[in-house]
């Protein structure tokens, strides 16, 4: 239809208005009338300049704008079918100057679905900015959780898939979000990632104690693996041991532990590492306190331990014990002095009733070594031997007019004497040496390590006196005037004696004559007094955390040694070793 304020003219009008439309510079339009017809016809005639091209431009425009109009109407019709793909969206985000590494990359391969847990989800949501996804990395390497210095503020957390194995080419960073119905198999190293932490709380120092006692069961059974059961509170802990004896006679015995257990459907481990004390691990150890024997002008820097109960003398002299206390006790006596003096004393705490530490009632033989001269040196008399600086050792038999004897030392090396048998000691010890006399060792002289311990704590200069009796300071005739310092761990199963201790010297805070100096370790089944001789010294050599001297007796106890004390998500299936354990179970 036309609209109703369209006018029709005249033909001969409309020529007219034509031609003298400047200068009949556009096609003639010829307008007929009938009025026989329904319609109204146009006739188009060539003029003198055509203008064809815009003609046939503004039709093309209609029918392309036609096409694009028939193509979006389809594709809505498509899009309702059931069978339709979803609707993929596109985010590009731009990499900061930060990642210029992966500021390009080029196709990007679709990650398989991985569910994340729960807790892990939600605190990634915590202060989200956006939810915009990153593209994969390069690759994906396993490594530690972040700690919060290394997180960045204005980082973008994701949501719904993780980093996948596709390589990057350099372009921008391309991420798509969707939902598809095929699932492809996640890459290896991107389903290894670290999952979350959880504290283990109180049950820590529980575990630690069944852990502890079943080390020591162990080793009393004298298994190398085993898995045992614990029901706490309702609550199913399983472990996998596994012992692992010193590899040579200077190393000391480890357990490898796995604890496991559930907790809201998820399979929690925790792996940690026990180590089985030596006696050298211990700055002082003493099994039954002589009550003559008091803590007075002495000074302990370490471990320290007591199968009974340990004297204290307070009288405006005050010993100091810097270190770990215990005491198989259940009190420390202290003479004039009360709880504001003990915590004075004891700075690092004193902690009472706890096991005892048995002493063994062997010792290793060195017989093995016996045939070789160059590792073992045994005396059948009594026996003065003197260490030198140049790696060396000289003995000479007591009350002989024989020259001393030399032999280098080997590492290590072993002095031993037979059963009755003294053996004297003195000198500068150079290199790994260990002396055992059934009987007694005297300690005539300064003996003394040739590399200076603070300034070479990497040396390897290793004393060990044993004795299945006694230890003994020999006489200030002897050993002369003044103080007497000892490199050395100690072991004296019976007694460790100080020689004529009454012996008055010259004015010190003791009073004292002198100092005994011992950097090491001392073991003894008894002190004898050493006031007013000497005041002590007592110093741990740090170095006995991890390795003893060769052969020195070890305890039935076992400590934790490493535990981040956390749980970690793990798989169903234990480890192979620990799975075809032995079983042991306590609880």
């Amino acid at each position: 239809m036309i609209p109703e304020d369209t006018k029709l003219r005249p033909q001969g009008a409309a020529v007219a208005e034509r031609d003298s439309f400047r200068g009949s510079a556009v096609p003639t339009l010829e307008e007929t009338y009938d009025p026989s017809r329904s319609a109204v016809t146009v006739d188009v005639a060539t003029g003198p300049p055509s203008n064809l091209p815009i003609v046939w431009a503004g039709a093309f425009s209609a029918l392309l704008h036609l096409l694009l109009l028939l193509t979006i109407g389809l594709a809505r019709f498509q899009s309702s079918a059931p069978s339709s793909a979803p609707e993929l969206q596109l985010y590009v985000e731009r990499a900061d100057a930060r990642h210029t590494e992966t500021e390009l990359a080029g196709p990007v391969e679709r990650p398989a679905p991985i569910n994340k847990p729960s807790e892990e989800v939600l605190a990634s949501l915590t202060g989200t900015r956006s939810t915009t996804l990153l593209s994969p990395p390069r690759r994906a390497h396993a490594s530690a959780p972040p700690t919060p210095d290394d997180s960045r503020s204005d980082a973008t957390p994701s949501i719904g898939s993780v980093p996948g194995d596709s390589p990057a080419k350099e372009g921008a960073v391309v991420t798509t979000v969707g939902v598809s119905d095929r699932e492809e198999p996640a890459p290896a190293e991107a389903a290894r990632q670290e999952q979350p932490r959880v504290a283990i709380g109180g049950a820590q120092e529980m575990l630690a104690r069944w852990i502890v006692q079943a080390a020591q069961g162990l080793q009393d059974a004298n298994l190398t693996r085993a898995r045992l059961s614990l029901q706490h509170k309702g609550r199913q802990y399983t472990a996998f041991v596994e012992r692992r004896p010193a590899t040579d006679e200077m190393g000391v015995d480890h357990v490898k532990v796995e604890i496991t257990t559930e907790e809201h459907g998820k399979l929690l481990r925790t792996l940690l590492q026990l180590k089985r004390l030596a006696f050298s691990h211990f700055t002082q150890l003493v099994d039954d306190w002589d009550e003559r024997d008091h803590l007075h002008a002495d000074a302990i820097e370490g471990r320290f331990h007591s199968n009974s109960e340990i004297q204290v003398l307070y009288d405006g002299v005050a010993p100091r014990v810097v270190g770990r206390v215990t005491t198989a006790a259940v009190r420390v006596n202290v003479r004039n002095g009360g709880s504001r003096v003990l915590r004075e004393i004891f700075r690092g705490g004193i902690e009472t009733k706890t096991p005892r530490i048995t002493l063994p009632a062997a010792f290793p033989s060195f017989g093995e070594y016996l045939g070789d001269s160059t590792k073992v040196r045994s005396f059948a008399r009594a026996t003065r031997v003197t260490f030198y600086s140049d790696g060396s050792y000289g003995w000479q038999e007591m009350g002989s007019n024989a020259p001393e004897q030399r032999q280098t030392i080997s590492a290590p090396h072993y002095i031993v004497a037979s059963p009755g048998t003294t053996i004297s000691v003195r000198g500068t010890v150079r290199g790994t040496v260990v002396v055992h006399s059934p009987e007694r060792i005297v300690v005539e002289g300064n003996l003394v390590y040739a590399h200076d311990l603070p300034s070479s704590p990497g040396a390897d200069d290793y004393l060990g006196l044993i004795s299945s009796k006694d230890v003994e300071i020999a006489p200030s005739k002897v050993t002369g005037p003044g103080d007497l310092d000892i490199h050395a761990a100690i072991y004296a199963k019976r007694r460790f004696v100080v020689s004529d201790y009454q012996a008055a010297g010259g004015p010190t805070a003791c009073p004292c004559a002198a100092t005994l100096s011992i950097r090491g370790s001392l073991t003894a089944g008894s002190l004898s007094p050493t006031e007013p001789r000497y005041a002590t010294r007592y110093a741990f050599d740090r170095r006995f955390e991890q390795v003893r001297p060769p052969g020195f007796p070890v305890t039935n106890r076992y400590e934790v040694e490493t535990w981040d004390a956390q749980w970690h998500e793990a798989e169903a299936d234990p480890p192979g070793d620990a799975a075809a354990s032995a079983p042991l179970s306590t609880k």
